[in-house]
């Protein structure tokens, strides 16, 4: 290495020795026997080599200048520090480096980490430090670019320079010491996490994973991609040549190397912590960057003795799992042998790396969603548990996936697996097309994609590995949003929509509803594949549908896509206007679609015609017109052949202030050739076409033809978008044939002897004169077609509100006659089971106690029928008679004191009865995981299943209040000092007037029975519902909040007056805490209520805001019959670029909130 004279150095600036050549200053010395000192520091305008060895030979101007440089200065005071010191030598990268040399370069790069690590001391130079001690605390004022420390901390190269020299000494930016390494080994193992062991003794004496040092990395920059990599090479002790360009393949041979040098698997453990998977990636077992591996500073190896023992323990002993594995302890014990003897193995310890990819051999459990999906055990962990990674087969090898929550079914077996390393060059790849221009008529703009950014209006997707691109759509003044999914799963391509719940406000950030909307999707990703319609059994030209009401709103999100195999997958994603009792968006419906929608406007179903031309080479079919003139842009009834036109689109354009000549507009016109060389006679004639009949053979010649067809731009796509709701249905003509004669030819293509072939029928002539307009095509444009609503979903709602009137015993307001006493007893038994299955009270009763709400609701509404019930206190008679306000809140109160008298102790409420028994016996199993394991399973399973039967209720939304008591029941009894954290609100109107909304009920259900129109109905019937809905929710909530409390805090107490008190001080507060964690690990299993009870939910939360489907209808058909009726001529709703405002005129700003 060459080192500087640190004499000759300060001796030149003072001008004691003039030294003119390299030897003077730089001389080249083993570092394995020499005493050095060496700098660390962050680089500015720094003094090169060339400068540092001809600084004598400059001119003097110059030479003042460059004393002047920050790099100078700091070369100075290192070499005066380096004096003071006793050291002779000083190394310094900035001026020590011939870096015109690329093979000095790269071998110095490869020697840095020795040079560091045999200096006598390094000086690390903070320059952006003013205070004379170390900072100990983070400060953004000061470090806001480098996370709240010093700049030095945050950079590459450094990492390496901390680590490896015995000796650190830390100097502000005047020079002033403020510490060295090992005094201040905890402030800076906070602030790297690298362990103080590594800091004060070194990594040669600690058991280091790769992992973890990885993650030292994981957050520091460096201005060149490729120093990514080549900084840590001494770290892992591997040498590599330096090719700067090669970018991040610089970090995959990194790896690979470190890959030849050990046999640590936690190479592959990057992105398994849980915090750091949020970006998950397919592919390549190898991490493309160091930032893959945050979080895993805890990763561990595990000695192979270990590993056993915790796979068992993990994933063989585990009682959650006993029932659904092998059960015969034969097999057992050999399968226990087995891995056993795998884990000894010179083979399981054994990496080898070629171009079929890396060999390993690990346990690999298979997945149950697809026989080519496992997931292999790592020998690391972090906090316990052992990490693991998910991969699929792509033939030969094995390419990494984004873990699952997935659970096994087997025990883990050994396999030897080829893991993919480098890209595939002939990999099979499917691009994904995405068409979102309509979303914008409704002012739904992209506001981004999740989790990797493509620019245009096209993804790739591999078809070896699985993935998700979630793009986010948005109308900020509506406070409406949705995602689409686009995902690839077991060589399937996959859609999905999620609509945002909550109203988003103006200007915030998309990208944490782009996490959940992406997680979601992901947990959910093999059932959305599975669903996914079989395209063996489809046409070529099929197309389907999503569709997802928009909550709040009388919008939807609309995604049609063809079939995945057939070139690229074109998605179009759409906001249509939707009355509401429509499906989705779980469900997909079949459209019809041309497969190639080359030069149309949008998707269309072209309807195959009798007579079959070429325009521009491209095969397209015609009718001929008969019975009246057909110009391009018509749209009508059409039936049988036959089109009844009822208008034209560029004459409908006048009505958005738009001029139909713009040339925006103008049709495209097309060369026309058919059949004519295939006849004889026709083969010596020009400038005529034979269109050839599909019946028959009665040809179409026609002479001087020419095609005229709609231009296939966004402008005219935004302009049948903006048409869509009053011509729904409608069929539209996209091309004519124009030419200025026709006439019938035979199979020779000979005149027809017919006499009145010549005859022009007036509905045949265009409006020039001498030209003829004999055929056209027919469509129907995607957007032309309305979303039917679902009538079993309109079933489910009639049902709902005829049990809610037979609860109340008002089913006069379904249409229905009075019943007798004893059937409407009946009737109101079925109510009352029918609520309860749609609540899932059949379960919540085991948590909260019995809820008693529809046994009371009648009371509830009617305040009459009160004074029918049990004997009561004066006090009570008078809150009966006379209640102040009839609330959800005051008649849980109210009704509970008509039933019973109120006793001092809490133990009276006979709701608890059935339930406090049982929690207390949950408490003791859930807690005795290790003397009676086969019960603990069984409590533990039990209650899984009772959760995500919940889950697909409407009471799911009250599992989180329920885990949270329990878990803060849990906290106050082994903390009683520490504060304990408050239990989730459950989301309900406390102040719920249930009187008056009943008189909602009623007056919608009026409205319901009068009107004839579907529409209105679909809207109403989603009104009236969501109003029952409400009002039951509430209702429900209200006991909910009354309940819990009492019977969690009565396990507590009365422990205090039995027997048992000490064995439940043992069992009671761990039970708590058990219980808490059975259900959120089923929570989290669960991928979202299913479509019908996602359904009621939106409706129910719609009452919730005050939103009616109804008004809003009445509002943009108003608002649409303005527009057409010319008295809202000033608000377009499109302009000539193609462009659309950000509220559309056909729903008014107020009809979404």
């Amino acid at each position: 290495m060459k080192l500087l004279n640190v004499e000759v150095v300060l001796n030149r600036e003072k001008g004691i020795q003039q030294a003119e050549s390299e030897q003077d200053i730089l001389k080249e010395l083993d570092d394995e026997t020499e005493s050095y000192a060496i700098l660390s520091h962050r680089w500015g305008v720094e003094v090169t080599y060339e400068e540092m060895i001809g600084f004598m030979m400059m001119e003097e101007r110059k030479r003042g200048e460059a004393r002047k440089h920050y790099g100078y200065q700091k070369i100075m005071k290192s070499c005066e520090q380096a004096k003071e010191d006793g050291y002779k030598w000083l190394w310094i990268d900035t001026c020590c480096i011939d870096k015109r040399s690329s093979a000095e370069l790269s071998e110095a790069i490869n020697a840095m980490y020795r040079w560091y690590q045999n200096a006598q001391v390094c000086y690390a130079y903070l320059n952006d430090v003013d205070e004379s001690v170390f900072p100990t605390e983070p400060d953004s004022s000061k470090f806001g670019q480098s996370n709240g420390w010093p700049e030095w901390f945050m950079r590459g190269w450094t990492l390496q320079e901390l680590i490896a020299p015995k000796q650190v000494k830390f100097f502000n930016k005047d020079w002033v010491p403020i510490g060295n390494k090992q005094c201040l080994a905890p402030t800076l193992a906070g602030i790297t996490g690298i362990p103080r062991e590594v800091l004060t003794h070194g990594m040669i004496e600690q058991r280091l994973c790769v992992a973890q040092i990885m993650s030292w990395a994981a957050q520091r920059k460096t201005k060149r991609m490729e120093d990514r990599a080549y900084s840590l090479m001494g770290l892992f002790g591997v040498n590599m040549p330096m090719l700067y360009g090669e970018g991040k393949n610089a970090f995959r041979r990194l790896q690979l190397e470190i890959i030849k040098e050990t046999s640590d698997h936690s190479i592959f453990a990057w992105g398994t912590v849980p915090w750091n998977s949020w970006m998950p990636r397919t592919g390549r077992v190898l991490a493309e960057d160091p930032r893959d591996f945050r979080g895993c500073g805890r990763m561990r190896k595990v000695a192979p003795n270990k590993f056993v023992d915790r796979l068992i323990k993990q994933y063989i002993g585990n009682p959650l799992r006993i029932d659904i594995l092998e059960n015969d302890a034969r097999t057992r014990q050999r399968k226990l042998v087995a891995l056993l003897d795998a884990a000894h193995s010179v083979q399981f310890y054994t990496f080898t790396v070629s171009n079929a990819g890396i060999q390993v051999w690990l346990p690999v459990v298979p997945l149950p969603d697809s026989p080519s999906h496992f997931r292999a055990i790592l020998p690391c962990t972090r906090d316990g548990d052992l990490a693991t990674i998910d991969l699929v087969s792509s033939g030969t090898n094995f390419d990494r996936i984004p873990g699952t929550d997935s659970a096994f079914t087997t025990h883990p077996e050994f396999k030897t697996l080829h893991l993919t390393h480098h890209q595939v060059v002939d990999e099979k790849r499917r691009k994904l097309i995405l068409d979102d221009k309509h979303a914008s008529y409704y002012g739904f703009t992209r506001c981004g994609t999740y989790p990797r950014e493509f620019r245009g209006n096209a993804v790739t997707h591999s078809f070896l590995t699985d993935g998700l691109i979630v793009t986010v759509y948005a109308n900020n003044d509506a406070r409406s949003r949705f995602a689409v999914g686009l995902g690839h799963y077991l060589g399937q391509g996959w859609v999905h929509v999620v609509c945002d719940k909550h109203s988003s406000s103006q200007g915030e950030d998309w990208t944490d509803f782009g996490r959940r909307a992406y997680d979601r999707m992901w947990e959910g990703h093999a059932e959305h594949t599975h669903s996914m319609p079989k395209h063996e059994h489809v046409n070529r030209d099929d197309h389907f549908t999503k569709h997802a009401h928009l909550p709040q709103s009388i919008w939807a999100a609309r995604v049609v896509w063809g079939r995945w195999e057939i070139d690229d997958f074109k998605v179009m994603v759409d906001v249509e206007q939707c009355p509401g009792c429509c499906d989705g968006p779980w469900k997909w419906t079949t459209t019809d679609n041309d497969c190639n929608d080359i030069g149309v406007p949008g998707l269309m179903k072209t309807v195959r015609g009798s007579y079959s031309l070429e325009l521009d080479g491209w095969e397209a079919r015609f009718d001929k017109c008969s019975g009246q003139r057909i110009a391009l842009g018509d749209y009508g009834d059409y039936s049988d052949g036959v089109l009844i036109r009822t208008g034209n689109i560029f004459e409908d354009m006048r009505t958005f202030s738009m001029d139909p000549k713009d040339t925006t507009y103008s049709p495209v016109v097309s060369r026309v050739s058919g059949w004519e060389l295939q006849m004889l006679d026709m083969r010596n004639q020009g400038n005529v076409a034979v269109a050839r009949s599909a019946i028959g053979n009665r040809h179409l010649a026609l002479r001087q033809p020419k095609g005229i067809s709609l231009p296939a731009n966004d402008s005219t796509v935004l302009l049948l978008k903006a048409l869509a709701i009053r011509l729904a249905g409608k069929h539209l003509v996209t091309t004519v044939i124009q030419c200025s004669e026709f006439y019938e030819a035979d199979e020779d293509g000979k005149r027809s002897d017919s006499g009145d072939d010549l005859v022009l029928d007036s509905a045949e002539s265009s409006t020039e004169t001498g030209i003829l307009t004999p055929l056209y095509t027919i469509a129907t444009p995607q957007v032309w077609r309305r979303h039917l609503a679902c009538a079993q979903r309109r079933e489910r709602f009639k049902s709902i509100r005829e049990h809610f009137y037979a609860l109340v015993n008002m089913r006069q307001l379904a249409g229905t006659e009075a019943h007798r006493e004893s059937a409407n007893k009946r009737e109101r038994g079925g109510a009352i089971k029918f609520f309860s299955d749609l609540c899932g009270l059949k379960y919540l009763r085991n948590y909260i106690g019995e809820i008693t709400l529809f046994e009371r609701l009648p009371s509830m509404i009617e305040t009459d029928s009160l004074g029918e019930g049990p004997v009561v206190t004066a006090e009570e008679d008078s809150l009966l008679a006379h209640p102040p306000k009839l609330m959800c809140t005051n008649w849980v109160m109210i009704c509970n004191l008509s039933n019973r008298r109120q006793q001092s102790d809490a133990d009276g409420d006979s709701r608890l009865e059935v339930v406090l028994p049982l929690l207390r016996r949950r408490c003791q199993y859930l807690c005795a995981g290790h003397d009676a394991p086969r019960h603990y399973a069984d409590e533990k399973k039990k209650m899984a299943c009772e959760v995500e039967s919940i889950s697909q209720t409407l009471g799911s939304s009250l599992l989180k209040y329920i885990a949270d008591t329990f878990f803060k029941t849990y906290l106050e009894h082994e903390h009683p000092a520490r504060p304990a954290p408050q239990a989730s609100n459950i989301d309900y109107d406390r102040q719920l007037d249930t009187p008056s909304i009943f008189r909602d009920i009623k007056a919608l259900q009026a409205k319901l029975n009068e009107t004839e129109d579907e529409d209105e109905q679909r809207a109403l019937e989603e009104d009236v519902t969501g109003k029952i809905l409400w009002l039951c929710w509430c209702g429900i909530c209200a006991e909910v909040d009354e309940l819990l409390p009492k019977a969690s805090q009565l396990l507590r107490l009365r422990g205090c007056h039995l027997t048992w008190f000490r064995l439940w001080i043992t069992f009671g507060e761990k039970g708590f805490r058990e219980m808490y964690w059975v259900m959120v690990l089923a929570m989290r299993a669960d991928h979202g209520l299913e479509d019908d009870e996602a359904h009621l939910q939106r409706i129910m939360l719609d009452a919730r805001a005050k939103i009616s489907k109804h008004e809003l209808l009445l509002a943009a058909r108003d608002a649409e019959q303005a527009k057409w009726s010319g008295t809202n001529m000033g608000t377009p709703a499109i302009d000539t670029q193609g462009t659309t405002p950000c509220a559309s005129s056909q729903t008014p700003p107020t009809s979404v909130v």
